[in-house]
């Protein structure tokens, strides 16, 4: 593979994506500015590494039905377990008549951890890699409209070509008055094979 800027036509039009992504990497290069490196998902997913003092916290006990959890709690799990005997939920809805009902969920205790001394990490960390890359698109974006521009007057030759091979056609083979069909319905001069061929070969 060659830089994009010493690429002819032809190989131009036959370039892939992978291929047109790799000349103009290399014209990047060969005009010494660093291209976009990505990184594989290994180094990009590099662990994490250090110490943690973990944090030290006591166990509350509180009530809970369904999603809601009370804000009241026990520092003994025996009387939390002691507070459900006899209970029964209620709702309270703004929405119906009545507005408080007694529901059929069933409250149970669940135990929290309440920090009583925060933890703390200390990360061995590296600088996450990062580039600018300004210059390389300014090279990647002339690259782009070079390319656009070959593409777009190699296919309008091509409908030229089309469109002189049907009037031709129409004009049962008679250039001449071929020339004057182009002339009435294209309004622009007639294309040379020559000058066809030169965008197309």
């Amino acid at each position: 593979m060659k830089p994009f800027s010493q690429l002819n036509r032809s190989e131009v039009l036959i370039l892939t994506n992978d291929e047109l992504n790799d000349a103009i990497r290399l014209e990047a290069i060969d005009r010494g500015v660093k291209p976009p490196v990505t990184l594989s998902e290994a180094l990009r997913r590099s662990e994490w590494r250090g110490y943690q003092k973990p944090a030290e916290a006591i166990k509350v006990w509180t009530l809970k039905v369904g999603y809601h959890s009370s804000n009241f709690g026990f520092l003994d799990e025996q009387l939390a377990a002691k507070a459900l005997e006899g209970m029964i939920c209620i709702e309270e809805s703004s929405y119906s008549h009545p507005k408080i009902k007694l529901t059929s969920d069933i409250p149970e205790v669940v135990v929290k951890y309440v920090g009583v001394d925060a933890g703390s990490q200390k990360a061995a960390k590296f600088e996450e890699y990062s580039q600018d890359d300004t210059e390389f698109n300014k090279v990647r974006d002339l690259c782009l409209e070079l390319y656009s521009n070959i593409r777009q007057e190699h296919y309008n030759a091509g409908v030229r070509l089309e469109c002189r091979t049907e009037y031709l056609r129409l004009a049962g083979g008679n250039e001449e008055v071929a020339k004057a069909f182009w002339a009435k319905a294209e309004r622009t001069e007639w294309p040379s094979t020559e000058e066809l061929n030169r965008i197309l070969l």
